[in-house]
């Protein structure tokens, strides 16, 4: 399943043989950002490349590369890489994807991080570039079923509880009905074996009660945090959001700081769903703004005056904001700016001499036209 967007970032591909290095630098033509790994008698060969290295030491060479890279593809025989993972599985939200292929490229084997580290993926992509067969067994994938942690990587989201996912997805591959529910009408793809609801009414800061009394076991998509009560709810909270910030000059750190805290807290937005920060560009200098996107590790984005002016009239304007900075207003003209011009979930909130506006940018995963046609 491809989703446009890079799927196979850092990726190292092992062998041990000869036909399995033929194989392998076939497979690194297709893989730009890959890198070979082969034993180090065959180095007299002459076929290295720039991104080629040697081992002497196979079982050294794999423990060294198993944090280093997001995928590791293996062209072996199955019960080598297996004895070689020993000592050195952690979680499925941190191990690579592994996959396992024979000389031969008739099977790509998913053998580890399936659906999180898109080991799964990863094989049905090596075995189409092969022509060979991708050997998948994950549960979900087996019956034709979603996997909620898969959703949750391709939309980019939050999961929360983590320990959830497990449940949800036994229910899915036993054939159990699993509710979902969303703000966002979404593909098609994603809705396929859910049962599918309106999107929950969930007012800021009452999300708790509502979320508890929908049906169950559901995965709930939302940008909102609240922790349901029972152990057959997940929730998705995608990473979609951007922060517009105006401020007084020579605001503090503190300041910001409680200002987009406290309106986070009020309209019960995941601080895990932002993913920017933005303001007018005569702000750049400011240490607060530096500061606070340090401490929040988010990159900072501003907009010029005239990009800025560009949206008057779609929000309530300022006339102290008019007169001093040449605008109508700051937050929201730059929230909305940041999400690419999707849409405010938060108006301008004053907190003392900090506004804040959140706004949310268009996800690839969103049925936008049936959203349009909707609203």
């Amino acid at each position: 399943m491809s989703t446009g967007k890079n799927e196979h970032p850092s990726i190292a591909i092992l062998c041990l043989t000869k036909p399995g290095a033929r194989l392998a630098h076939r497979l690194a033509g297709q893989i730009p950002e890959s890198h070979l790994y082969l034993p180090k008698r065959l180095q007299k060969d002459g076929k290295a490349g720039p991104q080629t290295s040697y081992f002497e030491d196979f079982a050294v060479c794999f423990s060294n590369l198993f944090r280093s890279y997001k995928g590791l593809i293996c062209i072996m025989a199955a019960g080598i890489a297996v004895r070689s993972l020993n000592g050195l599985m952690g979680s499925k939200y941190t191990d690579p994807a592994v996959v396992v292929v024979d000389e031969k490229g008739r099977f790509a084997i998913s053998l580890l991080s399936g659906h999180r580290g898109g080991a799964n993926r990863l094989a049905e992509w090596v075995a189409h570039h092969l022509g060979g067969q991708a050997v998948i067994t994950t549960s979900t994938d087996v019956n034709g079923k979603p996997a909620v942690d898969v959703m949750a990587q391709e939309i980019d989201a939050i999961v929360r509880p983590a320990g959830t996912v497990k449940i949800i997805n036994r229910a899915l591959a036993e054939g159990e009905a699993v509710h979902l529910y969303s703000p966002w009408p979404l593909n098609p793809e994603w809705a396929q074996g859910f049962v599918t609801h309106p999107p929950l009414d969930i007012p800021a800061g009452t999300g708790q009660p509502l979320v508890n009394s929908i049906n169950t076991p559901a995965v709930v998509v939302d940008c909102r945090y609240y922790a349901p009560d029972k152990d057959d709810v997940v929730l998705l909270l995608p990473r979609n959001l951007h922060v517009g910030i105006g401020c007084r000059k020579g605001v503090s750190c503190e300041q910001l700081d409680m200002a987009v805290r406290t309106v986070l807290d009020g309209f019960g937005i995941d601080q895990g769903c932002i993913v920017s920060l933005a303001s007018i560009d005569i702000k750049r200098n400011e240490t607060a703004l530096q500061q606070l996107a340090s401490e929040l590790e988010l990159p900072l984005q501003f907009f010029d005056k005239d990009t800025l002016a560009a949206l008057e009239g779609s929000f309530a304007g300022s006339a102290w904001v008019k007169q001093h900075i040449g605008v109508d207003g700051v937050c929201e003209p730059a929230a909305r700016l940041a999400a690419k011009m999707g849409i405010t979930v938060v108006p301008k909130q004053k907190i003392g001499p900090v506004t804040i506006s959140v706004g949310m940018e268009k996800s690839w995963w969103w049925d936008w036209d049936r959203a349009a046609q909707n609203s």
